[in-house]
């Protein structure tokens, strides 16, 4: 410790070793980032054996391929496009949750350049087959939630975002029509869309010193029709508590990324997340962040198997369970 203070402090630093102090500097914080992806197994994809080996692995085609120009505006029409996106028609306001959409996630050191773990199922839909948007929410800054080629793809002078307390230099050279952070118990009407910021059992640092940065869950509110998403969390009473009296018609609850243990803090189990769906006595559920990305220790297909143990004898509850399913609201 005492060498890297008298380094620092040295005034007989060359530029040259100043820069490769900053540039070492920048590269921690990457890895550090890109460790907020899914821990140390994201690094393994990456850097070790399970990134070698997946490296030349083909994307696999989502058995369903949702059809947004054909969805009626005066129905409430949902697609899963793998892990924690989300594309919604509520009642004609078009809405995109959490983008990933790309083959891979992680960090971004030069534009587009993407650094870290590959997709297993491609998303069902393009940046470009989404179609515009009314509405584009992030729940946190998490690089698979938080997705800058996404991101970028999608920009518009149409589009609102919505984006969590202290996150908003994040959006910094990407043009929307306003981009505007909410905190917990906020609400807001943006494009007849009531959004309500609701406080879950998660952390939000796109960078690890960045401690400030908060993460949401979302509350949709639209025609007396509540959609809950969960985004990523921990089992919490938290969020039933804030849901007290609204009658809440679906779910969208995480079921991935709870292995080792010291994850499941901030990642429900399977058992968790449909016991949370149902102290909110939610209609409908889909399960989601499992089956797109290899972010932690648990097999691929676990979380959904799981799930559908813990919601046996209601499963019908479950409307959507593959990559690009469609759900629409029953009348």
């Amino acid at each position: 410790m005492k060498d890297q203070l008298d380094l620092s402090n040295s005034e007989s630093l060359s530029n040259s070793s100043k820069r490769f102090t900053r540039r070492k500097f920048i590269s921690l914080g990457l890895l550090g980032t890109l460790g907020l992806t899914g821990g140390y197994v994201a690094m393994d994809n990456v850097f070790g054996n399970q990134g070698t080996k997946n490296s030349g692995q083909k994307l696999v085609r989502p058995n369903f391929i949702p059809t947004p120009n054909k969805w009626s505006k005066d129905d409430v029409t949902v697609a899963w496009l793998g892990h924690a996106s989300f594309l919604i028609n509520f009642f004609g306001t078009k809405i995109l949750i959490d983008p990933a959409l790309d083959s891979r996630i992680g960090i971004t050191p030069i534009g587009n350049l993407t650094i870290g773990p590959s997709r297993y199922i491609a998303s069902a839909l393009t940046s470009d087959e989404v179609g515009p948007l009314d509405l584009l929410l992030v729940s946190h800054a998490h690089t698979d939630h938080f997705d800058y080629p996404t991101l970028r793809n999608l920009q518009s002078p149409n589009t609102h975002v919505v984006t969590a307390k202290n996150t908003l230099p994040l959006w910094n050279g990407i043009n929307f029509k306003s981009v505007e952070e909410m905190h917990w118990q906020d609400s807001k009407s943006l494009s007849g869309v009531k959004v309500t910021a609701i406080e879950g059992k998660h952390w939000g640092a796109r960078i690890p010193w960045k401690k400030g940065m908060e993460a949401n869950s979302l509350l949709l509110s639209k025609n007396g029709v509540n959609i809950f998403f969960g985004a990523d969390t921990g089992y919490t009473e938290l969020i039933k508590q804030q849901l007290s009296g609204i009658p809440i018609d679906l779910a969208i609850m995480g079921i991935g990324a709870y292995s080792p243990k010291s994850f499941e803090d901030k990642h429900a189990t399977p058992e968790q997340a449909w016991k949370m769906a149902e102290e909110m006595s939610a209609k409908w559920v889909v399960p989601m962040h499992w089956g797109s990305f290899n972010l932690s220790r648990e097999p691929m297909e676990e979380p959904i198997l799981r799930f559908r143990q813990a919601a046996a004898g209601q499963i019908e509850k479950v409307v959507i369970q593959e990559t690009g399913g469609t759900w629409i609201r029953p009348r």
